[in-house]
């Protein structure tokens, strides 16, 4: 069954690069191509972009200064993962890449599911970059060109082409918004990603429980074998176990070699605990929660479960991922946005000599960044 599945994802993945194959090619027009980096021109949503702007001049105004005050704050948060990275040789920096198939990465990567990474980069990069669109043109920068941005032939986002020359003539201020932009775009999507999980969990819980743990199979010479264990757990001792949370607290509170009364829906069973990792142990694999519906006690369709499960770990790795290039992208190291923001209030202090500066400490913080995934690659897990 797992062989079929991941084969028909593989599948799925092999169809969904062809017909995007296709609908470059067929859109070549339109395409420029540098080294590996396909750039899809769109003077569509160029003009959209620049209508919202001019139409909505005080909210992006009020959104270009709170990019401003989210500048330093990002800036300074990463600075102290990379400083705390360096002195407990942990590592705080891994990237992020997709994976088929449950393919695992080695060294300082996490596997991300390939259609929720697929989804998560588009939707942040699309944020990232129209947001410093928006910010631009309300400072006067209107955009040159937009449109959307593929690795090879892996759609990674959207780009923006803002009016370098009137960028350039911008005060420091109003030069910092329009570099701060992306990364404020990437915290809004953030707290609407967060927003989404509280409601979504609020709706769930509505209208599903937990009532009780179910498990796949008992361990070999466990306790739980030695009595044939059967059924949902639904309470031990007398005391109700409604989730997994609830069997894990009893088996930490409850000392090994402790005799218990577990009851499921097939019965009663007397078994003495006995000892794993310092904890009391059953002897139980696959565990999991037995949910209903609220009012009515029927069991919720695993279908259904599953399609929960999904969505919920999509929101999860958006909010993390855009959490994580908000602040990575404001790190002072050049050409990202916190590099330039850095260069450019240097060399409003020293001139010249601001480029060189700005350069100097660019260089610090990209070997410090690069020592945090070299921890990475050590460790991983970040373990001790």
């Amino acid at each position: 069954m797992i062989v079929s599945i991941n084969l028909v994802e593989i599948l799925l993945v092999i169809v969904f690069f062809t017909l995007l194959g296709i609908r470059l090619y067929l859109k070549r027009k339109n395409i420029k191509t540098e080294k590996v980096i396909i750039f899809e021109y769109s003077e569509k949503y160029t003009q959209k972009i620049n209508k919202i702007a001019n139409a909505n001049p005080k909210v992006f105004k009020i959104l270009g200064l709170m990019a401003l005050i989210s500048a330093p704050i990002l800036t300074l948060t990463g600075v102290y993962y990379l400083f705390n990275s360096l002195i407990s040789l942990k590592p705080t920096v891994v990237l992020a890449l997709p994976s088929i198939s449950d393919i695992k990465y080695p060294g300082p990567v996490i596997s991300v599911p390939f259609w929720i990474w697929i989804v998560a980069i588009f939707i942040i990069i699309l944020s990232h970059e129209s947001m410093h669109a928006l910010i631009g043109a309300s400072e006067g920068v209107k955009t040159k060109r937009y449109g959307l941005l593929y690795f090879i032939i892996i759609p990674i986002g959207a780009f923006v082409d803002l009016d370098a020359k009137k960028l350039k003539n911008l005060n420091l201020k109003s030069k910092i918004k329009v570099f701060a932009a992306g990364s404020f775009g990437n915290l809004i999507v953030f707290s609407i990603i967060l927003l989404l999980i509280l409601i979504s969990s609020h709706i769930v819980n509505m209208f599903i429980e937990s009532r009780g743990v179910i498990f796949n199979s008992t361990v070999p010479n466990s306790p739980a074998e030695s009595v044939n264990l059967k059924g949902i757990i639904v309470k031990i001792d007398n005391k109700t176990i409604n989730d997994i949370y609830d069997l894990q607290h009893f088996l930490r509170t409850t000392k090994p070699n402790t005799t218990i009364i577990i009851e499921t829906t097939e019965g009663k069973y007397n078994l003495t605990l006995a000892e794993k990792d310092n904890t009391s142990y059953i002897g139980i694999t696959g565990v999991k929660n037995y949910f209903v519906y609220k009012g009515r006690g029927t069991k919720v369709p695993e279908i259904l479960l599953l399609l929960i499960s999904r969505i919920f770990v999509a929101l999860q790795w958006t909010a993390f991922l855009s959490l994580g290039i908000a602040v990575a992208n404001m790190l002072p190291i050049l050409p990202l946005d916190g590099g330039l923001i850095l260069r450019e209030i240097l060399k409003k202090i020293y001139g010249k000599r601001g480029e060189k500066i700005s350069q100097f400490i660019s260089s610090i913080f990209l070997i410090l960044l690069l020592s945090s995934l070299f921890l990475s690659s050590l460790n991983p897990l970040g373990a001790s």
